[in-house]
């Protein structure tokens, strides 16, 4: 599930200046990020932190399935493996 809210603020934007710059409440900017918002409030949501639609989309918690990963048992982060073939 993409959560809206994380990637408005990791583009720097705080909840109360996207309603701002939306012209609308605070309260409706939270209704809509936590509601299910329809595609022309998503693309003036990216439009008000100037991003691409795609980009207010993207699930930075989902790993892409094709590249293998495993977590570390100490601290729980992601280990990045790539596994490359070599061609004699």
């Amino acid at each position: 599930m993409i959560n809206l809210k994380d990637n408005i603020t990791s583009h720097g934007i705080t909840l109360v200046q996207l309603a701002k710059r939306m012209g609308i409440s605070q309260q409706a900017v939270s209704q809509t990020i936590h509601g299910n918002p329809s595609l022309s409030r998503l693309q003036q949501i990216a439009d008000a932190i100037d991003i691409p639609l795609s980009e207010l989309l993207i699930d930075d918690t989902t790993p892409p399935k094709a590249e293998p990963q495993m977590c570390c048992p100490h601290c729980g982060k992601p280990i990045k493996i790539s596994i490359e073939r070599d061609v004699d």
